[in-house]
């Protein structure tokens, strides 16, 4: 099978994208910042059953100015890139250059690198806030770009540099998940549900009616499975999200009635600006055979405490 570097192998997506190609057979160079984070990874592996023999581990910190590759980087054939700098919130002149660094050049050098050695498909994970706030809902890949913060005006940028690189015989596919949620993933879901289990205050920037349509990540797997080495949408982008909209309001609800807790809330000024919706029109992976088939209710009832 084939050999896939995945960058930010020990993040969220990444560490599911792992788990999924190791069950299908493929040899896996999986990437983290720290031995620390790459010592969770092997920890989370080996809980799910999931055997190490055909994965090897790269620990490289991308803010570093001189990468060491591992040795088996000529024998890569896909390189799928999840690793970012991706907190909407924190993205501000005081990391400006963390974001940059991680969402622009390393997006360049990765790609350079994989026109290099010849890898056969290069996938570039970005997101739905490059898009901004559109006249038109749900986002279509030709729904013109104005993103409004920091993250989403770097992925942006990371998207073209990594489009420029096409343009010189790299075979890419830019996707863009939307909301991607599932076990170990520290988002609005588990921040909710900590803080009513804790009987803690919760903050709620806004008034609440903002929404995402949120992707289970192993649904976000199979898509990707369905992206990879597909010759027909080479230099392509898809827009990946869940079918439906849930605003905040009626996830802390939705949350609060199946843990039966009545929720503290407070309202603040948004800190950054934020998208009021967020969901893709799934028509162009829909065409790939691609189906959700992970719902968020069915999370929360049966997988919420255990996340």
């Amino acid at each position: 099978m084939s050999k896939i570097l995945i960058t930010g192998g020990t993040g969220f997506i990444g560490n599911w994208l792992v788990s999924h190609f190791l069950s299908k057979n493929h040899n896996i160079i999986a990437h983290g910042s720290s031995k620390e984070s790459i010592s969770l990874l092997k920890k989370n592996l080996k809980k799910e059953d999931i055997s190490l023999k055909n994965i090897e581990f790269w620990e490289q910190n991308f803010m570093e100015k001189e990468w060491d590759y591992p040795s088996t980087i000529s024998d890569v054939e896909a390189i799928i890139h999840t690793a970012a700098a991706s907190r909407v919130r924190k993205g501000s002149i005081h990391n400006y250059d963390e974001y940059f660094k991680l969402n622009v050049i390393c997006p360049k050098i990765l790609a350079k690198k994989a026109l290099e050695i010849n890898v056969k498909h290069f996938i570039h994970l970005s997101t739905g806030q490059v898009f901004g706030i559109p006249e038109k809902f749900p986002f279509t890949e030709q729904t013109p770009k104005n993103p409004i913060n920091l993250y989403g005006y770097t992925k942006l940028m990371g998207e073209y540099v990594v489009a420029s690189l096409g343009v010189l015989g790299l075979h890419y596919t830019i996707v863009r998940p939307f909301s991607v949620f599932g076990r170990g993933h520290y988002n609005i879901i588990s921040i909710i549900t900590d803080k009513l289990v804790n009987n803690d205050m919760l903050t709620i920037y806004g008034d609440g009616s903002q929404s995402r349509a949120f992707l289970h990540v192993l649904d976000f797997c199979r898509a990707i499975d369905l992206i990879l080495f597909n010759e027909k949408y080479y230099s392509e982008e898809f827009n990946i999200s869940g079918p439906n909209e849930y605003s905040v309001n009626y996830l802390v609800q939705l949350i609060s009635n199946t843990l039966k807790i009545k929720p503290k809330i407070e309202h603040k000024n948004p800190i950054v600006n934020e998208l009021k919706r967020n969901i893709a029109d799934l028509s162009k992976i829909r065409k790939l055979g691609f189906k959700p088939t992970k719902s968020l209710e069915d999370f929360i009832e049966n997988d919420l405490l255990n996340a």
